[in-house]
């Protein structure tokens, strides 16, 4: 015999069909200067780094829509491995202009508020503003989805004796997320390489594609200022008229620049160094070695090692290492 549905099951059904067929879809288009035309574009959410949609830019435009869960996944834009903008999928239209900037719903409309004051700080002199800044922006957005970006991105540069205490009283679902993870090992990498501790060698090539390693390049007796850097990276090609000075004040006594291309081509590379009149040592197409072994995670990116290859600093600005050498390359003369 055949069993009769019940008001009360009858019902349920009803009502998961009106709430399912009522959800609002999350719709994104992405606009593209003519350079970008017929790429494919991917919609990458932050902490697992799954791929939630693709498309193909067409006549300058990439849309993507996909279905509103209970809580906003904040995603990344990605073109060529490289982030191009950042998403948070909520209900609504958001709209990225040819920067990147997303605008169009209320939580895109604050992340493209955030990234304007993240910029600002990043502009400035010190590098300790940016991750104190991020910080605790964190901490008074750890509750929503805004705070997943800003703990990953604290997690980038936070200082690694700190790491355990922030996870400890993070949400279970950003402590255990697999892009968290990734970047709380390179903390541990950090630790290792901190200063105090011995650089580690790595291998690169020269400029004619020959095998070579950092240790070639950083002369024992001197000074080293390691530049992790990119063609492509704007802050590293605003820095290097610092550096040229560093190198023009100091080179005479005891002190050498070296600059190490990273996630970068050999030729891309060569037509930078060649454009910006680059007269110093440069280690090729060492590609994101460097990273997973130092735990870095931007560029430009200073280390100083000392003559006897110990690690002097890392993360300062060229004025923090003037005012480093002076002191450092005083000492020595007075000896």
């Amino acid at each position: 015999m055949k069993k009769k549905s019940t008001p009360i099951v009858a019902l349920a059904g009803i009502l998961a069909f009106a709430f399912g067929s009522c959800r609002k879809e999350s719709e994104l288009t992405v606009n593209f200067p003519s350079k970008f035309e017929g790429k494919s574009v991917e919609l990458i959410s932050l902490l697992d780094s799954v791929c939630v949609d693709s498309a193909t830019v067409s006549e300058g435009v990439a849309r993507f829509s996909v279905s509103s869960g209970d809580r906003p996944v904040f995603m990344q834009v990605m073109v060529d491995g490289r982030v191009r903008a950042y998403y948070v999928s909520e209900p609504g239209h958001a709209v990225a202009d040819t920067l990147g900037n997303v605008t169009g719903t209320p939580l895109n409309d604050k992340v493209s508020e955030l990234m304007l004051q993240l910029d600002s700080v990043e502009n400035l002199e010190d590098p300790r503003a940016y991750p104190e800044f991020v910080e605790r922006m964190y901490n008074e957005n750890k509750d929503n989805v805004i705070g997943d970006y800003l703990g990953v991105e604290w997690l980038k540069w936070a200082a690694p004796e700190r790491v355990d205490s922030m996870l400890a009283v993070a949400p279970e679902a950003f402590r255990t997320a697999r892009r968290v993870k990734y970047y709380e090992a390179f903390a541990r990498h950090r630790a290792a390489t901190a200063p105090g501790r011995k650089y580690i060698d790595f291998k690169g090539e020269t400029e004619k594609g020959v095998p070579q390693n950092l240790s070639a390049l950083v002369k024992p007796g001197r000074y080293t200022l390691v530049d992790f850097w990119a063609s492509w990276c704007p802050y590293c090609i605003k820095e290097l008229p610092a550096l040229a000075e560093l190198r023009e004040k100091y080179s005479g006594k005891g002190f050498e620049i070296v600059s190490v291309a990273v996630r970068d081509t050999t030729e891309d590379t060569k037509v930078m160094v060649k454009k910006r009149g680059i007269d110093w040592p440069v280690l090729y197409n060492t590609q994101k070695v460097p990273y997973d072994i130092y735990g870095f995670t931007g560029i430009p990116h200073l280390m100083l090692i000392g003559p006897d290859g110990t690690i002097i600093s890392r993360g300062e600005s060229p004025a923090q290492i003037d005012a480093r050498l002076q002191g450092l390359l005083s000492d020595n003369a007075g000896k």
